[in-house]
């Protein structure tokens, strides 16, 4: 059985491990999102939740004879199940992109992205099938106002990239984890942590045990393998330099008006005049 003919299905039940991996996400609107969560019983959240219920993104912009643009979007946090915070599945996505790619009666795919970012689980996958769909037919992305970090990635693999306004945010080519050590807060409350392990990552990040600079740079450099693979992915898709990856992995956003200058971008035009452009592409 070929890839392209195995069906993809969205999980529809939420998991609270979803929430704690590694994440590709624009840092000023996590920490908006974290403070707002901070309050939540996330694991009261997660088991009242309802089944998330995988829903197509698909529409189709009718052009010439028979043929149809497909837009798929990609809007808000985007993780592999549909969060119960909100958000796009990148499973569903990626189902999306391989029907669009499949039908014969889709001449082209718009990927209309406006979101900060996501997890790192789903990223690199939903990348691929961006880069199979272009083997196809023309992929383009139009970012409207947010183009971020793991939606950046996703963006960056079509065969071009439009903002819909000089003032739409662009980049955030980044990654990080975060572990709190609250060791010296527990230990003047009188409470000693004693973590038993077989191995010294083990157990890292349990309050009130110490986290030490060999954990430390243990997980700095798993996020630094994993920022590797942005980077080549940004590298390739933008057909970027060396030099001009350096220039803007900053982990900050760019304006869409300085980000085609900066070749994270290939213009800035509307979406209607995006849809005219691309119904005429080869």
């Amino acid at each position: 059985m070929s890839l392209s003919g195995y069906t993809l299905r969205v999980p529809t039940v939420h998991r609270l491990d979803d929430y704690l991996g590694l994440w590709l996400y624009e840092p000023s609107r996590f920490l908006a999102q974290w403070q707002r969560r901070s309050a939540d019983d996330l694991f009261a959240h997660v088991a009242a939740a309802p089944s998330p219920r995988p829903t197509s993104t698909l529409e189709m912009v009718p052009i010439k004879g028979d043929k149809s643009i497909a837009v798929v979007s990609a809007v808000g946090t985007l993780m592999k199940q549909a969060s119960s915070f909100g958000g796009t599945s990148t499973v569903q996505l990626r189902r999306d992109i391989r029907a669009a790619a499949n039908d014969p009666n889709i001449a082209s795919i718009l990927m209309r992205v406006d979101s900060p970012g996501g997890t790192v689980a789903g990223t690199a996958d939903l990348a691929a099938d961006v880069r199979a769909a272009r083997k196809r037919k023309p992929v383009w992305s139009h970012i409207e106002d947010l183009g971020a970090s793991a939606a950046y990635w996703y963006a960056s693999q079509a065969d071009a990239v439009y903002a819909n306004t000089g003032t739409a945010l662009i980049g955030s080519i980044g990654t990080f984890n975060v572990i709190y050590d609250v060791s010296q807060a527990a230990e003047k409350e009188g409470v000693r942590t004693l973590v038993f392990r077989t191995g010294p990552m083990k157990g890292v990040g349990v309050p009130g045990a110490p986290v030490t600079d060999d954990q430390a740079a243990e997980m700095q450099r798993v996020v630094n393998e994993l920022q590797t693979h942005f980077d080549a992915a940004v590298r390739t898709g933008r057909g970027m330099s060396a030099s001009q990856l350096t220039a803007v992995r900053s982990g900050g956003v760019w304006p869409a008006s300085e980000a085609v200058d900066l070749k994270l971008i290939d213009g800035i035009r509307s979406l209607d005049s995006t849809l005219a452009a691309l119904a005429v592409a080869k």
